[in-house]
């Protein structure tokens, strides 16, 4: 790559598995690594092998020793790094990754760092499908390996051309892999949190444009899981041609977003609330017992805030929407009809889900009888002594059981015509094979069965 493409494009094109890695590197080998990608990046699917001047690794890296060894051992040191691709598995390909060295090869002559990636990983990392864009300037402004690596990891999620995002929960043993953590370190949940996720945060947000926070996912009161929200306050300069208006109009946009933007708050407001959550009410107000999805009761808490400012505005009685709204949500305002409304809605849409499993239980009897039927035929239709069997064991019991055939018809035609007549030829057949039957009888049991269970639980919680 020439100086001037260099100086040009200072921003590396990094698949999302590649960020999601186990983060067994150092700071300065994360540096090096991405700077040897974008180094390499152009030439990846024509060359096997990529040199780049030390002394402009050293530049890109950040590094201002004059040691020059310690450069070039952290960077060797990559071969022996044995690192698991895409930890969360986002591009569904985990088990195509595998494990890998962060380089195949490496060689320093004469002032000269030459470099190789295995054919696979080069051919995956040339052609991403999912990728985030990393700015090699602003890498250099971080001092922790925690901070990059979360940098990187909400660049990842947060994507070409969007504002916000969020990555999906984490479990802790997972989290600690992305971001480097021994099992041993920190082995409780708020020696982690200071010493990893509050640090790796406060990075970020001081250094880069993003606002980040975290979410936790509780099992009986102890944290098993965490979560980043992230929004961009203000483009980079480099990328403004590139970034577009600051807060588009995405068909992606979180839901309690979307209902604030459309109740009038800034989408910006609107953001800062999503990010803090239940964190946003003031905390002698905060709602107690949220439940294990607060994504999804912080959304219900949004509803019912918009819920009172329409009632307050159909008074009359309310001057500024706005500041009434964010009232209400940070003092959390009482709005008891909201929960009434909602219990009558629930109620009507219970009522609806039951009458319509009653009529799939219904039609699912039907079914089965049309099946039946159907069997019943072909095994006549493959053997006539069935049905003079069924014939002479009915009339047996009812003399006067199919006295005649109509004219013109053989039996099992006449019999397949008359419902009085099949009916009971059926009943018969299944008593007297059942397990020619089993099959049809065992689907129609385990459809109803599961209707059954559906209704229970449904009429339990009404």
């Amino acid at each position: 790559m020439s100086e001037s493409e260099k100086e040009a494009r200072q921003e590396l094109i990094k698949h999302s598995a590649a960020i999601q890695i186990e983060n067994k590197i150092t700071l300065l080998q994360r540096r090096t690594w991405n700077v040897l990608l974008y180094n390499a990046y152009n030439e990846l699917d024509s060359k096997e092998e990529h040199q780049i001047a030390l002394q402009e690794l050293a530049r890109f890296v950040g590094y201002n020793s004059h040691d020059m060894e310690y450069l070039k051992e952290a960077s060797v040191a990559m071969l022996r790094c044995i690192v698991q691709y895409n930890v969360l598995d986002k591009d569904g390909s985990l088990e195509r990754w595998g494990a890998t060295a962060l380089l195949a090869q490496a060689e320093i002559e004469q002032g000269l760092f030459t470099y190789a990636y295995s054919p696979e990983l080069r051919r995956r990392l040339h052609n991403p499908a999912m990728y985030a864009r990393l700015d090699l300037d602003l890498q250099r402004q971080f001092d922790s390996k925690y901070g990059l690596a979360l940098w990187e990891l909400c660049a990842d999620y947060l994507g070409a051309g969007r504002e916000y995002g969020e990555t999906p929960f984490i479990p802790l043993d997972g989290f600690r892999r992305l971001m480097g953590v021994a099992e041993t370190a920190y082995a409780s949940f708020k020696r982690l949190k200071d010493k990893v996720i509050n640090p790796a945060m406060a990075e970020v947000n001081g250094v880069s444009d993003f606002r980040v926070t975290v979410d936790y996912q509780r099992e009986s009161r102890k944290i098993t899981a965490l979560k980043f929200k992230m929004r961009r306050v203000a483009p980079l300069p480099a990328a403004q041609n590139d970034q577009g208006k600051l807060f588009p109009d995405l068909d992606d946009m979180p839901a309690a977003v979307r209902e604030l933007k459309d109740a009038g708050v800034s989408v910006q407001d609107a953001l800062e609330l999503w990010q803090q959550g239940f964190g946003c009410v003031q905390e002698k107000v905060r709602p107690a017992g949220i439940s294990e999805d607060p994504e999804a009761a912080f959304v219900q808490y949004i509803r019912e805030k918009i819920h009172l400012l329409k009632r307050r505005q159909a008074a009359g009685t309310v001057k500024n929407s706005t500041g009434f709204l964010l009232d209400a949500i940070k003092k959390n305002f009482a709005n008891p009809e909201f929960a009434r409304e909602r219990k009558a809605r629930d109620r009507k849409t219970k009522a609806r889900e039951l009458e319509r499993l009653e009529e799939q239980k219904r039609q699912a009897g039907r079914r089965h009888e049309e099946a039946v039927h159907a069997h019943c035929a072909r095994m006549i239709e493959a053997s006539p002594a069935l049905l003079e069997e069924a014939v002479a064991a009915l009339r047996e019991k009812h003399s006067t059981f199919w006295p005649e055939y109509r004219s013109g018809q053989t039996p099992p035609e006449d019999y397949r015509e008359r419902p009085s007549v099949y009916v009971q030829v059926e009943n018969f057949l299944a008593r007297r094979y059942p397990e020619r039957f089993q099959a049809l009888h065992a689907a129609r049991d385990a459809e109803l069965a599961e209707l059954t269970g559906k209704i229970a639980a449904l009429e339990q919680a009404v």
